[in-house]
């Protein structure tokens, strides 16, 4: 039964599942838009109170923003959560499956919104299909342990779009679409940091570029300054320098400068 038909969203109670079924029949312009139909999300959660949620992002292109991420965790993830309706699973997941849209780069930031292993957050489910989100909720999935199964990646260049921009094609089981989209988000990820902090990166002095690679090795200023040929004094100073320069305060924070190195 529909119970709700908004400007870009769509939803469905299915009562003999206890399951609300979201589906984006056109995409947000911009995080207002976004914003309104989550909230009414919300408004149909809370007065329906399902145990399970399927979302069908098939037509969804909007990115979302970091500061719209915050706002969904704080106004729409955290309070349904809280509310204690929707089911968790024996396997520790809760009952919130996502299905990917055509737009991957869209739905990678989907799923940025989730953080893991976090007891405050949901843990939902991603799958390529609406059939293998619906088993895997009615638990009659029969989705293979991925390493049982022989498919091998494949990727192959399919030449140039009409903007002459370069087209591939990847293939991978459908089994493992969260492993995929994670590979693909961590490349994404590492690509966004090195563009904005290749100037900071570039500050660095071809001597403090080499201490920060041992450094990122988990080296020692005494086994740094044997394989530099210097002092331990030296290295402490490179490494003063380097926090300096990137702005950084702990060694964590510096390895994720290792994408600089690869």
């Amino acid at each position: 039964m529909e119970v709700y038909n908004g400007p870009h969203l769509i939803i469905k109670h299915e009562q003999e599942n206890s399951r609300l079924v979201n589906t984006w029949k056109s995409s947000p312009h911009n995080d207002g838009e976004y914003r309104n139909e989550l909230m009414e999300h919300r408004s149909v959660v809370e007065k329906i109170k399902p145990s399970q949620v399927l979302w069908l992002l098939n037509k969804l292109t909007f990115k979302v923003s970091d500061k719209t991420k915050k706002w969904v965790d704080e106004n729409i993830s955290k309070p349904i959560f809280k509310a204690g309706f929707i089911g968790k699973r024996q396997d520790k997941f809760d009952q919130v499956a996502f299905v990917v849209g055509h737009d991957v780069l869209a739905y990678i930031e989907v799923m940025g919104m989730f953080k893991e292993n976090s007891p405050d957050d949901f843990k939902p489910k991603h799958f390529a299909t609406e059939l293998e989100a619906a088993n895997w909720l009615t638990e009659e999935t029969t989705t293979k342990d991925s390493k049982s199964e022989d498919h091998q990646l494949e990727i192959n260049y399919k030449g140039l779009d009409s903007q002459g921009r370069t087209v591939m094609e990847f293939k991978e089981s459908a089994s493992v679409i969260t492993r995929t989209l994670k590979f693909f988000k961590s490349i994404i990820e590492q690509n966004q940091f090195m563009k904005n902090n290749v100037g900071r990166y570039s500050l660095l002095s071809t001597r403090e570029k080499e201490t920060l690679k041992f450094i990122i090795k988990g080296h020692t200023n005494e086994k740094i300054s044997q394989e530099m040929s210097v002092s331990p004094n030296t290295i402490r100073t490179h490494r003063n320098r380097i926090w300096k320069k990137l702005g950084i305060k702990q060694f964590k924070d510096c390895l994720s400068y290792q994408c600089f190195f690869d």
